[in-house]
């Protein structure tokens, strides 16, 4: 039956913004179905006082009788059907999002168009266990996708609808890198906008691989406003997931995977939500709990202990709340994270209010780069998150493009880490900020590339005051930092040296410029009798620049790389005195544990602060365990005006607080285990 108009559980436009988010991912086998009680998911749905279940329904496989005839039907449906299991969960007031998955067909599929099938250099498909790779410009996804979508939609009362794998996929479930598509369909695409062949290497030293970047960026651009509007004129009602046309959700996923190298991101919750909340406010932010070891793992869940950490980090950090697994709640053999996460969803539905409408009090923000997991930017990313949230700095991140339009009015500082490709823009942008007295921190290249990809002749931050780039030595091995200024380092007061290694970025600067610390290059590590050095140079470790009432201050070097893969104290006690001397900049000060993540919010409803504390210290080398209890913790923060009272939502009592000054404030917190969330209310203090 066609409809336009589906009178279902979320008539309502816009709805997602006006209820909770307690997420439940199952992502259902073939076999699920054939079994599946409808009343038994929504019974097991409320034990976790989930508000909205994603369920699979499209794609690979349609888990509903289809009539579409490149859409592989599910030879297993004797359960309950998809539409009962939607109206069950209606009933109960749980929302119902559909997952799809557009990226692969059965071997059958593609036998009859191979020509919608991606192809490799060697000219070679990729056919998973039956299951053949589609490129992202083929008819397949560019037309027949949008058919299936329509059917789904059209059938079934869906509220939302997520799309799993979706772009340029070319890695395999075994991470087989397969390169660059070579198919007839982005052959064509790719000639009709730049009339240029396409690259077979992915190598930025490469002009026409710069190009593909963009040409990816803007055939992804078009794909994604095609997909808000072709779902909306179904129903406007339909939340389209990630889908920044639309606005709506924006998720997140933290997994862990048995093939990617160490260390493992311990923060990972913290940081998906955090630049999700900076970069797509109002958007709401889920970010999902994965509960498996890794993608060839999928049976065995995690540490219950590292579930609980990133729903802490979720929650402290302003975001909805997402667990998913493989098959369903009742039939999964390893339940051991199950308490865990009820544990933090039954805290959420019992705090609704308090978590309905929060935006971050930060003071300074870091420039996210893009999410391709251990690329030199991302641990560079990494250490600058580990520096600010260790020293327990109030900070946000978000993503280049959000940069772009987020007001930085609010903030003391801007951090741009390592990230090559900045617009004109957006430079100018940093450079205005700085200009009206913000403080804006470089790191190594950061600018070195426009919006188009290609190299600047002339450096792009003003507010450095860096007038050449004259050389970027790489494979930098025993060079050093010698600490000449110890009124500037005062966690140096008994060490004279800081260590650099990867990579240096010699230039030249403005007479203006203030030069810290200075260069030793590398020298003799071996034998013992040849273990020192002869030189030390002019050229510095860190600059700071003034500009208009503001700052630049520039490090030549990549201490937030050097800090993700060693983790040497060296490091971060450096960055530190940076931060506090040179910078200006002050941190939640107290007794607090580096271990202990500190985030401050605002709840818009009314007027109060919500301050959290995350317990870190259960992670240890590359295993999750219970945190260790921490007592007598003391912190002062920044506050509004006078404080009424700090009540824990943990507990419901109510904590001491005294008055440094008119804003700040000193709280003491008697315990604390893996979470603490301080409702800090405004107003005159009651006897």
């Amino acid at each position: 039956m066609q409809r336009t108009i589906v009178k279902g559980k979320n008539n309502e436009e816009q709805w997602w913004f006006k209820r909770p988010w307690r997420q439940l991912q199952t992502n259902l086998r073939e076999i699920d179905w054939l079994d599946i009680d409808a009343e038994r998911i929504v019974a097991d749905l409320k034990s976790f006082k989930a508000t909205s279940v994603l369920i699979n329904s499209s794609g690979i496989v349609a888990n509903y009788p289809t009539t579409h005839p490149y859409h592989f039907q599910n030879p297993y449906l004797q359960g309950d059907s998809l539409e009962t299991i939607i109206e069950a969960c209606h009933r109960a007031d749980i929302a119902v999002l559909a997952r799809t998955d557009f990226s692969k067909v059965r071997r059958p599929i593609y036998e009859l168009h191979p020509e919608w099938a991606y192809i490799s250099n060697e000219g070679s498909i990729v056919d998973y266990n039956g299951d053949v790779h589609v490129c992202f410009n083929s008819q397949y996804q560019q037309r027949h996708a949008f058919e299936i979508m329509k059917e789904t939609l059209d059938l079934l009362d869906f509220d939302g609808i997520f799309f799993n794998a979706g772009g340029y996929q070319t890695i395999d479930y075994s991470n087989n890198h397969h390169g660059i598509c070579q198919c007839d369909n982005c052959r064509t695409r790719f000639a009709a906008m730049y009339a240029l062949d396409l690259p077979l290497v992915e190598d930025m030293n490469d002009p026409v691989y710069r190009k593909y970047l963009l040409f990816k960026q803007e055939t992804s651009r078009v794909y994604e406003r095609q997909v808000y509007d072709f779902v909306s004129g179904i129903r406007t009602n339909i939340l389209v997931a990630n889908n920044k046309a639309q606005g709506a959700l924006t998720r997140g996923e933290s997994h862990a995977e048995i093939y990617l190298p160490l260390p493992n991101w311990q923060y990972s919750g913290s940081d998906n939500t955090k630049h999700a909340k900076a970069s797509h406010y109002p958007m709401l932010s889920v970010n999902s709990s994965a509960d498996f070891v890794g993608i060839e793992y999928r049976h065995v869940a995690v540490s219950p202990h590292q579930q609980s950490l990133r729903q802490a980090q979720n929650l402290a950090n302003g975001g909805g709340m997402c667990y998913y697994i493989i098959g369903r709640v009742d039939n999964k053999a390893d339940r051991s994270a199950y308490d865990s996460i009820k544990q933090w969803y039954h805290y959420h539905a019992a705090h609704e209010q308090e978590y309905a409408n929060l935006t971050s009090k930060a003071d300074i923000a870091i420039l996210m780069n893009n999410p391709h997991p251990r690329t030199n930017a991302e641990w560079e990313y990494q250490g600058w998150f580990r520096f600010l949230a260790e020293n327990h700095y109030l900070f946000d991140s978000f993503s280049k493009g959000a940069a772009e339009t987020v007001p930085f009015d609010r903030y003391k500082a801007v951090i741009v880490h390592e990230y090559e490709q900045l617009g004109d823009a957006l430079c100018r942008k940093l450079d205005e900020f700085a200009q009206s007295g913000g403080t804006v921190i470089a790191v190594s290249k950061a600018g070195f590339r426009g919006d188009d990809l290609e190299l600047r002749e002339q450096p792009a931050l003003e507010c450095l005051g860096i007038t050449r780039y004259k050389q970027v030595r790489t494979g930098m091995v025993a060079a050093y930092l010698k600490v000449d200024r110890k009124d500037a380092f005062p966690r140096f007061h008994d060490n004279d040296l800081c260590y650099v290694h990867g990579t240096y970025v010699y230039a030249d600067y403005n007479e203006r410029v203030e030069k810290y610390l200075k260069l030793i290059p590398p020298h003799h590590y071996g034998p013992p009798e040849r273990c020192y050095y002869t030189i030390e140079t002019d050229h510095p470790g860190v600059t700071v620049h003034a500009y208009g009432k503001g700052k630049g201050i520039y490090f030549p070097w990549e201490p937030g790389k050097q800090f993700t893969a060693h983790g040497h104290t060296n490091t971060i006690r450096l960055v530190a005195d940076v931060l506090e001397e040179l910078a200006g900049l002050d941190p939640v000060r107290g007794n607090l544990s580096p271990m202990v993540e500190v985030t401050l919010h605002r709840n818009e409803d009314d007027g109060s602060d919500l301050l959290h504390l995350v317990n870190g210290s259960g992670h240890f080398g590359t295993s999750y365990y219970a945190p260790i209890t921490m007592h007598d913790l003391e912190l002062t923060l920044p506050v509004e005006g006078g404080v009424r009272e700090a009540r824990s939502l943990m507990t419901g009592e109510a904590y001491p607080v005294e008055e440094e000054n008119d804003s700040m404030i000193r709280i003491r917190i008697p315990r604390l285990e893996q979470l603490e969330a301080v409702k800090i209310v405004y107003g005159q203090a009651t006897s």
